[in-house]
């Protein structure tokens, strides 16, 4: 009994949903099927031009779902479509619109023919149309030169332009001909959404008053938007052109680009962009141009595809320029480009191979203004980016992309060290370092099964923005390596080593001496690419050291007896200390754009050690035989410029070198020329005279010193060369190998 009720209900259910498709379906159908196109004859337009219809506050004469025919076998409608349309469009004080949306136009569509021609003469425009028009047609905006008086008996010599005062709309509109447009002012604006052109459409030298809207617009043919003014926004959203695009000479307000696919050349030379330009997502198959275009705001290519050549060619960039995940294909060129302050052109996860396409701009300029945020995800996009530079023999370029790469280094690291990792940390911990309580369960949630691989990976979730990801950007990363403790090692020793935190110790020890060292190499040759740099830190040096040696050598005692310089050889050694320091220090900060830190991890080098060491000599005193004898002796053999690369500072034993090794003289007024000689021997192993330690009686404190230098000079020889090898072309050819 029970399964026969069970079952009379369910069919129950089945017939009442039975019925109720059978009530909706016609209806639904009703909605969604377009009506069939109708032929419109002279009498159905008569009839449309009497009834007008009103679309969103506006009439309009309503020609939906026809199909006109403008052949020329079919003249006689077509002079009569045209001049009964001029007629009604254009009447004064209540301008109409025209909707020609889901119609079929046969033959050749000329828009010309609908609106008002008038010459540019202001008695003629103000006789014609209301004030508000008239202020349309007089802004600045408009860019149209109205004469005053006309200087002819007759305007007709007068350049002329057609007005269409009703908003026109051909919305999924088919045009079969050819569609003309020139030289039109749209006071009202233009809605094409859709609409599909057979053949070739010219909109040259139109105004578009108010949005002109060609989103998912069908150009099989070629476009022509050449020396447009659009004064209200430009909606090319979707749209595809098969054919030649030129949009050359035109001016836009803001422009709307986004997805749309140029099959053929795509011209945008000379355009100006006063607000946004969104190319975001486009395509471009053939050749793009934007050669001397002006971006007065910021221009978006997020996710374009070039598969062919883009011309940048002294085009003039205001704000930043983003090509983040776009992809090029084949020759870009920035060449002659100016960027404003501060302009960077963002280039993060940008698809580019050295191989296949290439990137072209002003030496020392375009590897300046290249950027990428983080180097994870951009390893191979700024190695591509060097091997491009270098291909060109633009070597100021390839080696900004290398400092670029060491920051972002640098910062990664800093990160690993101080950073808190969102894929391991705890929920209080995450709580602690600026997310909310639900934000932190949704992160220990979602990364249990999918663990971030970058911060930003969090704006996809729900509940979190972009104030989020910049209240904690700086002090949290995202390590998918990192495994929580809790996890299967491979061995009870690791597990051991990871629940005592040994492990992670050990790693940041390991990476905080890797960002050290590479913080050095920044601060002190900019990553070997900085030559001047480099030249500015062994002045400072060499002539720091020849006035210690100086001090140690000539300064020995006050009492019982003095052994002191004299007051002449003071200052000189004193003034020319301060000369060659003030020469360094010009080089470094004109040549660093951290020069306080420069000079702090300088002085770490050249403070601590050295001033131990001096300090504790003056504080013991010497007592040694020889003391009235300088510390250094030379080769009186000769004189010589000498490279001596594998030269000690300590003068050997044997004995026929005393022969040839004689102490300085302390008694010329030019000996403290012997202690800069003696520290650009130690430092740079060149000099003008071979100038050594004795090895009898010399104190172990300024043989500690003398040889403190000459390590140091080793380690600045390694980073001179590295620096010269990467800054001069052609001194290091393995640099060009790939």
């Amino acid at each position: 009994m029970r399964r026969s009720l069970e079952s009379l209900k369910i069919l129950g259910f089945v017939l009442l949903a039975l019925l109720w498709l059978a009530i909706a379906s016609p209806s639904a159908l009703a909605i969604n099927a377009q009506p069939e196109r109708s032929v419109l004859t002279l009498e159905l337009l008569q009839e449309r031009l009497n009834n007008p219809v009103n679309s969103d506050g506006v009439a309009a004469i309503d020609l939906q779902h026809s199909i006109v025919d403008l052949r020329p076998e079919n003249a006689e409608f077509r002079d009569r479509f045209y001049r009964l349309l001029q007629t009604a469009l254009n009447q004064s004080g209540n301008p109409l619109g025209l909707n020609l949306s889901h119609s079929l136009i046969k033959g050749d569509f000329n828009g010309r023919n609908l609106g008002v021609r008038v010459p540019l003469l202001e008695e003629s425009i103000q006789s014609v149309f209301d004030p508000e028009e008239v202020e349309k047609l007089k802004s600045k905006a408009a860019h149209l030169s109205l004469n005053l008086k006309s200087q002819e008996p007759s305007s007709m010599s007068l350049p002329k332009l057609t007005v269409l005062r009703g908003r026109l709309t051909f919305e999924e509109t088919e045009f079969q001909g050819e569609t003309d447009f020139r030289n039109i002012f749209f006071l009202k604006g233009v809605d094409g959404r859709n609409a599909t052109f057979k053949q070739s459409s010219d909109w040259s030298d139109c105004r578009f008053n108010l949005l002109s809207n060609f989103a998912g617009a069908v150009f099989q043919d070629s476009g022509d938007f050449q020396r447009i003014y659009f004064i209200a926004d430009a909606q090319f959203k979707k749209a595809d052109f098969h054919g030649l695009a030129t949009f050359q000479d035109s001016q836009f307000r803001v422009g709307n680009f986004n997805r749309i696919r140029f099959r053929g050349t795509a011209d945008f030379k000379n355009t100006v962009w006063e607000k946004n330009a969104d190319f975001g997502e486009s395509w471009w198959q053939d050749r793009a141009g934007f050669g001397k275009s002006r971006f007065d705001t910021s221009v978006s290519f997020k996710r374009a595809r070039f598969e062919g050549p883009v011309d940048f060619r002294d085009a003039r960039f205001s704000e930043t320029v983003n090509l983040r995940e776009a992809s090029i294909q084949g020759l870009t060129d920035f060449s002659d480009t100016g960027f404003g302050k501060g302009v960077m052109l963002n280039v993060s996860n940008l698809m580019f191979d050295s191989k296949s396409a290439q990137i072209m701009g002003d030496p020392g300029i375009i590897g300046r203004v290249l950027a990428v945020p983080t180097l994870r995800g951009n390893e191979n996009l700024l190695r591509n980016l060097v091997q491009n530079f270098r291909e060109q023999e633009q070597i100021v370029d390839a080696n900004h992309i290398e400092y670029l790469r060491a920051k972002l280094k640098l910062n990664s690291l800093w990160g690993q060290i101080f950073g808190v990792n969102i894929n391991t940390a705890s929920i209080p911990r995450l709580v602690r370092l600026g997310f909310t309580r639900e934000q932190a369960e949704t992160l220990a949630e979602v990364r249990t099964e999918h663990p971030f691989r970058e911060l930003m990976e969090i704006l996809q979730l729900d509940g979190f923005d972009l104030a989020t990801y910049i209240k904690v950007h700086d002090r949290a990363i995202a390590d998918a390596k990192e495994r929580p403790i809790g996890e299967a090692s491979t061995s009870w020793w690791n597990w051991l080593l990871t629940a005592t935190h040994l492990k992670a110790i050990a790693e940041r020890v390991l990476t905080g001496l890797h960002w050290l060292q590479l913080e050095i190499l920044l601060l002190l040759t900019g990553y070997g690419t900085n030559f001047p740099l480099v030249f500015g830190v062994g002045i400072v040096a060499i002539a720091y050291f020849g006035l210690l040696f100086w001090l140690v050598d000539r300064v020995r005692r006050r009492i019982p007896y003095p052994i002191l310089p004299t007051l002449s050889e003071t200052a000189w050694m004193l003034g020319s200390y301060g000369l060659f320091t003030a020469i360094g220090l010009v080089e470094i900060f004109s040549a660093s754009g951290l020069a306080a830190l420069t000079l702090l991890c300088l002085a770490l080098f050249l403070l601590p050690i050295p001033g131990f060491l001096l300090w504790t000599i003056y504080r013991r005193g010497r007592y040694h035989n020889l003391l009235k004898v300088s510390y250094l002796t030379e080769d009186a053999s000769l004189r010589q410029l000498r490279l001596m690369i594998g030269r000690l500072p300590t003068m050997p034993r044997y004995p026929m070198f005393r022969e040839r090794y004689l102490p300085i003289l302390w008694d010329r007024r030019w000996n403290w020329l012997n202690y800069y000689d003696f520290s650009l021997n130690n430092f740079l192993k060149f000099g003008f005279n071979d100038l050594r330690m004795r090895d009898e009686f010399m104190p172990a404190l300024v043989t500690t010193l003398v040889w403190y230098q000459w390590s140091l000079g080793a380690l600045y020889l390694i980073l001179l060369f590295w620096t010269l090898s990467r800054t001069i072309p052609g001194l290091n050819l393995l640099i060009y190998l790939k």
